[in-house]
């Protein structure tokens, strides 16, 4: 039998993301795909789409160049709501820029996040409810989408206030859209999974959002994440950098930590994606000055870039 010398690269893999692993499940505490195989879906998040400052996700070519250069997976679009500019005062432009990478990701054959990035969600629920229940019957059909209801909800009550928010807006998209997967966020910034564990929503392919910066974030959260995991959920980290919370206003990484994250979510199936994908001075923008909207971003990593995108290689 011929051996591959190990300094051989492998072959590449055939097909796009959604080509090889069709229509996703929920399956115990992780995700699987359309053979049954466990998928840990690795992609990055766009910024507030209202604040970013070039259409960089919005971007077709700068899609497919992550896809065939990083081997995203996944795209996230992170559709601001409530701040000036967002989603409630100008809905229009808001839902044009989250169908744009929505058709962008079915073209390119990877998965998209659709999320309500939002801290007081629950302020909006009709608005929510009309949004997610509009898109599930236009694009619910597909293999491509992941609906994210509720990005980050502050320090409020999940019993309460946050489940029966997801309850009204998880049936909303179940009414056309039976089977794609809900990623479900959790108190506190979409760190207390543990607490959303002890009461979850009733549903199938439903998973719980958890959240983490890896300069402010360590062992102690992801107890949070193991004790979740105990009691039955399946996470998803749809937002995470290797810096302080609040993005990295001062440049710096903690890549040690992040990387014990990193090892974390692979042994525990966990997909994930990396905010976010911007110009700027924070550890958490990707790209540098200069970096053109259409991709070719090998010269223009910012940050933890490289360390995001060697993850998802």
């Amino acid at each position: 039998m011929l051996l591959m010398p190990r300094s051989c690269t492998p072959p590449p893999t055939i097909g796009t993301p959604v080509e090889r692993h069709g229509q996703l499940r929920v399956c115990g505490t992780t995700m699987c795909d359309k053979s049954g195989a466990r998928v840990q879906l690795r992609g990055i998040s766009s910024m507030w789409l209202n604040w970013e400052t070039a259409p960089y996700a919005e971007n077709l070519s700068a899609l497919r160049w992550m896809r065939d250069n990083w081997n995203l997976q996944v795209i996230r679009a992170a559709m601001g709501v409530e701040p000036a500019g967002a989603y409630l005062s100008d809905p229009n432009k808001a839902r044009g820029q989250v169908e744009t990478i929505i058709n962008n990701a079915v073209t390119a054959g990877v998965y998209v996040i659709v999320d309500w990035h939002a801290h007081e969600a629950q302020n909006n629920q009709s608005q929510a409810v009309a949004f997610f229940g509009d898109l599930a019957r236009r694009y619910g059909h597909l293999p491509n989408v992941i609906w994210e209801p509720y990005n980050e909800p502050l320090q409020v009550s999940w019993t309460n206030v946050i489940k029966p928010y997801h309850q009204a807006v998880v049936s909303a998209i179940r009414a056309a859209d039976p089977d794609n997967i809900v990623v479900l966020g959790t108190p506190t910034w979409s760190q207390d999974v543990d607490v959303a564990a002890a009461s979850p929503v009733s549903g199938t392919n439903l998973m719980y959002t958890l959240h983490f910066y890896s300069c402010t974030h360590g062992s102690s959260l992801r107890a949070k994440g193991d004790a979740a995991i105990r009691a039955g959920l399946a996470l998803f980290v749809t937002e995470w950098g290797a810096s302080n919370a609040d993005g990295g206003l001062d440049g710096r990484a903690c890549l040690p930590e992040a990387q014990s994250w990193i090892d974390w979510m692979k042994a525990n199936g966990i997909s994930w994606t990396a905010w976010k994908l911007d110009v700027g001075t924070d550890t958490t923008n990707l790209l540098s000055p200069g970096a053109p909207v259409t991709g070719g971003w090998t010269n223009y990593l910012h940050g933890h870039a490289p360390f995001v995108v060697a993850n998802m290689r």
